[in-house]
């Protein structure tokens, strides 16, 4: 401790100072440092208090402003459990995205049941040659519209292209009773009576139609169907057929009953060779508008017959002196086959090729004609006695 009149250190618990006489103030030990330290943490202690003050203000405000809010806001449903699931800002934005998606899928389902989306089901269907999976939904889309002109189009269309004729001129004009001025109607029925040659009806419609511009669609050339060099009926031999058309349209076909187009057809570029067995020829033509014409179809009935006896030269009987036999056949691309021993010539036997010697003592020639198509004639057989 130091004295506060001399400076000097005295003893702690001196009433006067031993160096001045004097009545001692005890001072303790000053440092500057000290001071600025503490004079430091006093403005530290100052401004934690305010920012916790400005804390508080600031969750007190916050507070106050969602006390508002919920007193705000209104109760969505009258049930306390149901309002505070609401008032929750996830919940509430699951629930909306929820009816977004139930409403898209109810507007889906209200679609693909609808008559367009049928309508462009059909049209897929036809596009892909499959006209008969195409009439049904056509008649799907006709019972979602009863009145409809479009449906009934599309379906007359279709019955004229697998030849359901009676069908498609009924449907036909069910569509023209509903408007008698449609365009694509008379296209239709102008095209049925065509592929019917039917010109009774075909002129009679002319005469009624309802105006000028309907009028003109009978001077429109009408795709010309393919014409077969062939007709279909039922022959012993293979047929070779060629399509004709009166115009310069590509001509597409098939040999397996399907109606060709320009995706299941086979591009024609010459004559088809109808071969043995049953065989549906369709052929349809297409002009360089792409319009295409009518179904024509020739059915083919090939039954091959076996072929006649060869004639065998000279014949049956006893030769003393060396003799040949000669075999023909008149029919083209046959084989001949023999043996000497009485059994029954197959394919597999000695090959006819040219006069054969009567070999010496008795024996039994047999002969059959094989066909370019495997068919065998009936066996010839002659004896022959030779004796030197």
């Amino acid at each position: 401790m130091k004295c506060s009149n001399c400076g000097k250190e005295i003893r702690v618990g001196s009433v006067y100072c031993e160096h001045c006489g004097k009545e001692a103030m005890i001072v303790s030990d000053y440092n500057v440092l000290e001071d600025e330290v503490l004079q430091s943490l006093l403005e530290d202690d100052d401004a934690f208090a305010k920012r916790q003050a400005a804390l508080k203000r600031k969750q007190e405000e916050i507070d106050k402003q969602n006390a508002e809010k919920e007193n705000d806001e209104p109760n969505k449903t009258g049930n306390a459990f149901l309002d505070k699931i609401w008032n929750v800002k996830k919940n509430r934005i699951i629930f909306i995205v929820a009816c977004v998606v139930l409403v898209l899928f109810i507007a889906a389902i209200i679609f693909f049941t609808s008559f367009r989306f049928k309508m462009i089901q059909g049209s897929n269907l036809d596009s892909k040659a499959k006209y008969d999976s195409a009439i049904e939904v056509y008649k799907e889309a006709l019972e979602k519209r009863k009145d409809s002109v479009e449906a009934r189009v599309a379906l007359g269309k279709d019955y004229i292209i697998t030849e359901q004729y009676d069908k498609a001129e009924e449907i036909l004009l069910e569509a023209l009773n509903l408007d008698k001025e449609s365009i694509d109607v008379y296209k239709a029925l102008i095209v049925l009576y065509t592929a019917t040659n039917d010109t009774e009806k075909l002129q009679e419609l002319e005469n009624n139609a309802p105006n000028s511009t309907i009028k003109k669609l009978f001077d429109t050339t009408v795709v010309t169907a393919p014409k077969a060099s062939v007709k279909g009926g039922k022959y012993g031999e293979d047929q070779e057929v060629k399509l004709v058309c009166d115009d310069d349209s590509t001509i597409y076909y098939t040999l397996d009953g399907t109606t060709p187009d320009k995706v299941s057809g086979k591009l024609y570029s010459g004559p088809i060779k109808i071969e043995g067995g049953n065989t549906t020829l369709k052929a349809i033509a297409y002009n360089k508008d792409a319009e295409k014409s009518i179904v024509t179809t020739e059915k083919y009935q090939i039954d091959y017959e076996a072929p006649d006896y060869p004639t065998v030269s000279p014949g049956s009987g006893h030769y003393d002196t060396p003799t040949t036999i000669r075999i023909t056949t008149g029919v083209e691309g046959a084989k001949i086959f023999y043996t000497w021993d009485g059994s029954i010539p197959t394919p597999s036997s000695e090959m006819y090729y040219g006069p054969i010697d009567i070999p010496e003592g008795n024996n039994v020639l047999s002969v059959i004609v094989v066909d370019k198509h495997g068919m065998s004639s009936n066996v010839f057989r002659a004896n022959y006695e030779y004796t030197p």
